[in-house]
């Protein structure tokens, strides 16, 4: 009777076994074998506290659908972390198909990058799955530390010199505006061979970031519009950029009501060689951008959803 019962046991326990082995399986991975630890490290200074229609900061790791997917990725990047994994949750079936397609389509985390404050946006993002659900991701950044003080330093004597508690936001936004103008040019020679599909690694100038216009003396729209938004973090005003396939600005908030500002479009390259201000893209509104209509300020209105 003793063994009889025993056997009744053992074939039960095979029977649920076979019947939830998936699960079982599943289980001992994850609580055992595998675990699903998500370690969260401090975020660094530059992040950012506000979210956006497009991205949100979030605190869950375990991606149910493709927005959880992208706010993950923003929130990563706003963070300034270097690494970090996350999970896709069980019932998120295309999960990892949804983030092999994100990385092989720079255009989305392109867009994600344009959310994040400048000195954490992303130069490179290296993405690794498993079967297991475990995604690793490894940012290297597009400031290193040389660029960053540089950069500080300058904005430090800039609103020293310049900037008075006093003043309305949208007058220390015009001098800063007036200032980078008036102190850099545009980089015809980088932008040609952006244009034309080449390398411009060996270019003479950091343009494309804020160290070229603010301690080099030339820049393009990125320059331009990443030492606009760096300065707009620093007197505390909500911004990001919007980017076209050739072209990236800023978008500013104030007094709950969103601006354009363009500084590439304000700052003209001449024949003559004479260095004019110009505040035609100086804080306008959707309506005035497209009355002017240049042509590169088409942008995608489903993802820089404020500008509406």
């Amino acid at each position: 009777m003793k063994n009889f019962l025993i056997i009744i046991f053992l074939l039960s326990v095979l029977g649920i076994t076979l019947l939830y082995h998936e699960k079982i399986a599943t289980y001992i991975i994850d609580n055992f074998i595998y675990r699903k630890t998500i370690v969260i490290n401090e975020p660094n200074e530059y992040k950012r506290n506000y979210d956006f229609l497009y991205v949100q900061q979030t605190n869950d790791f375990y991606p149910k659908n493709i927005q959880d997917v992208y706010n993950i990725f923003y929130t990563i990047l706003n963070n300034g972390w270097t690494n970090f994994a996350f999970f896709c949750d069980d019932s998120y079936t295309s999960c990892l198909t949804d983030i092999d397609n994100l990385t092989k389509n720079s255009d989305i985390l392109s867009d994600i990058n344009n959310f994040v404050p400048v000195f954490n946006t992303f130069d490179k993002i290296s993405v690794y799955t498993n079967n297991f659900g475990k995604i690793n991701v490894d940012v290297t950044y597009a400031y290193n530390e040389t660029e960053i003080n540089a950069i500080n330093k300058k904005l430090d004597e800039f609103i020293k010199n310049n900037i008075k508690d006093y003043m309305q936001v949208e007058d220390k936004i015009r001098l800063f505006h007036d200032y980078v103008v008036e102190n850099a040019e545009y980089d015809t020679e980088r932008a040609e061979l952006i244009e034309q599909h080449l390398d411009d690694s060996n270019s003479l100038y950091e343009s494309h970031i804020a160290y070229g216009p603010l301690l080099q003396g030339y820049a393009i729209c990125g320059g331009y519009s990443d030492a606009m938004a760096l300065f707009l973090d620093r007197i505390g005003v909500i911004n990001y950029k919007i980017a076209t396939d050739n072209h990236i600005w800023n978008l500013v908030k104030i007094n709950d009501k969103w601006y354009h500002l363009d500084l590439t479009w304000d700052d003209p390259v001449l024949s003559n060689g004479e260095n004019i201000i110009m505040h035609n893209f100086f804080m306008i509104t959707t309506e005035e951008l497209e009355e002017i209509n240049t042509g590169q300020h088409d942008y995608p209105k489903n993802i820089y959803l404020e500008a509406q």
